[in-house]
């Protein structure tokens, strides 16, 4: 690279970091772009004279003089990129924290980045402090690494992304880009197995993310066949080139009738034989080892024929959570997302922003896991796992239903659920290594019509079909198992089946058709239930 290119990459990267401090500082939810001369000379005077403030009245200052100097800091800066006017009153809130934590910076940590040949540290960390909202400091970290004298492919690679974030596009293409190759993960070997396994992988488009999903299953442990099914949200066949590239089955759903039909149809594509079927989402990582965790699960209850499901175990967060979180998975970089999603976790502020669904220490090999849309304990919310983003069931018990309901199409698990009540079968969640679930990323591609229109005629059906087909309002079934009946008797179900004692539970399922006929508005405790304001069951049904 000739000087005068890494003269201006220098700036560039320099301009990066300016960016990132007045984003922190000023409280802003986009980096802004600080290009001009003169406006850039302005920003760091700003950010120059507020940080020598603080030094200086660091341990004396009164917290209304340093009040004063963030606001000061403020409101220069957010004139100075023309968002004065149009920041909301609560945003000054934010502003302010922000600017205090900035005030309060964590000490450099550049001797992650130069102390070793191996990135994954510095990939690590320079991705926990951007999500924490240390984007100056995670830029730093990963320029430390960049002139440091240790390879730095994600380093650059990273620092190129955020570069095109401010519109630094020219000085983000002199940096080195990653090769052609999307992971560095192995082919994991094939799990031989007695049990024979199939995979129903759902999507409604081909994206960068349904490909990176699809190539993390291809090369993990899984031993089976495995069939895509795009719904028809469009006409085209948008994923069959991907799907048949790399060998697994394609199908078309003709018509957008949601899960339960995609579900069906790629069950009737599985080989003949097929003993379990596993249903997927689109938009899952999936570890090199999990297959073995889930054969040793079933093989220990199959004969029994008293487990219907068995879930498997995932870490999920959304998508727009950070460009960079999205990056990580679109790469296949399963170890470093795991990290990063369990240290988010131990942060205060950003816990909530990952949901862990997983068996519990010592829940081995089965647990309840937790729901990720109810179960909030700071609002006394609890629910025990439904249905995971990568669920298994016998293909037998499948063709028992008849198939799952078309109309069903949110709450064909809890017609599921249902008949292995009556059957007196369990649900369980498997202990093994997480799936990560990058949530909703299909659903952000539909048009807003579309969404509105089909999300009305989806829920109502759903809603009104339940009803109809077994009697009971769908969230009074599903509150009084998982939030009342499995709660109650959580530590029970759980030793008996890790013990192989399915006969001392069978109470339960006589305990949960009790509480399912009595209980009532005047009764229920579960306060936090949506449908509480127009509850049905106003008083102790005839």
């Amino acid at each position: 690279m000739g000087k005068s290119k890494s003269s201006g990459l220098h700036e560039a990267l320099e301009r990066l970091v300016l960016c990132f401090t007045v984003q922190e500082m000023a409280g802003l939810r986009k980096a802004p772009k600080i290009r001009k001369a003169e406006t850039v000379a302005r920003a760091r005077a700003l950010v120059a004279a507020a940080e020598a403030d603080w030094k200086a009245g660091e341990g004396t200052a009164s917290p209304r003089a340093l009040l004063r100097s963030y606001l000061t800091l403020i409101v220069g800066l957010r004139r100075l990129t023309k968002s004065f006017w149009r920041t909301p009153l609560d945003a000054w809130r934010l502003a302010v924290e922000r600017a205090g934590m900035h005030a309060r910076r964590l000490r450099e940590v550049a001797a992650y980045a130069t102390s070793s040949s191996k990135e994954d540290q510095t990939l690590r960390l320079g991705v926990l402090l951007r999500v924490m909202g240390h984007r100056a400091q995670a830029a730093r970290l990963l320029m430390a690494r960049l002139g440091s004298v240790h390879p730095s492919p994600w380093a650059a690679h990273l620092l190129g992304l955020w570069l095109r974030e401010i519109g630094e596009q020219k000085a983000a293409a002199q940096l080195p880009v990653l090769d052609g190759a999307i992971t560095e993960v192995r082919p994991a070997p094939r799990l031989q197995t007695r049990l024979r396994y199939g995979m129903v992988v759902m999507t409604m488009f081909d994206t960068e993310v349904f490909r990176a999903s699809l190539r993390s299953l291809t090369q993990s442990d899984f031993n089976g066949a495995i069939v895509v099914v795009e719904d028809g949200v469009e006409s085209e066949t948008a994923c069959k080139a991907f799907c048949e590239s790399i060998g697994v089955t394609y199908v078309k759903n003709p018509k957008w009738e949601g899960c339960a039909a995609s579900l069906n149809l790629g069950i009737r594509h599985l080989p003949p034989g097929t003993d379990i079927a596993i249903s997927s989402h689109n938009d899952v990582l999936w570890p090199g080892r999990w297959h073995v965790d889930l054969d040793r699960a079933w093989e220990r209850v199959w004969a029994s024929d008293k487990v219907s499901l068995l879930n498997l175990s995932y870490l999920q967060c959304s998508g727009w959570l950070d460009p960079t979180i999205k990056e990580l998975f679109v790469r296949g970089r399963y170890d470093d997302m795991t990290w990063v999603l369990r240290a988010m976790r131990e942060v205060p502020r950003l816990m909530d922003r990952v949901q862990e669904v997983q068996a519990r220490p010592g829940e081995s090999p089965f647990g309840l896991g937790r729901d990720p849309w109810i179960d909030w304990t700071a609002e006394l919310r609890q629910m025990t796992g439904r249905y995971s983003v990568g669920a298994s069931f016998p293909i037998h018990v499948w063709r028992e239903l008849g198939g799952f309901d078309p109309g069903l199409v949110y709450a064909f698990d809890l017609q599921l659920l249902h008949h292995n009540l009556t059957k007196r079968r369990w649900a369980f969640f498997v202990d093994n290594p997480p799936l990560l679930h990058l949530k909703s990323s299909d659903t952000e591609a539909i048009s807003a019509e579309k969404t509105a229109e089909a999300g009305t005629r989806f829920l109502t059906s759903t809603y009104d079909g339940f009803h109809q087909r077994f009697g009971w309002h769908i969230e009074h079934f599903l509150n009084l198992y998982f939030s009342e009946t499995t709660v109650v008797h959580r530590d029970a179900i759980l030793r008996a089946a890790n013990t192989g004692q399915f006969a001392d539970i069978d109470f339960v399922f006589d305990d949960f058709s009790r509480r399912l006929a009595t209980r009532h508005l005047g009764n229920c405790e579960l306060t936090w239930c949506r449908s509480r304001a127009q509850c049905p069951y106003v008083q102790v049904p005839a």
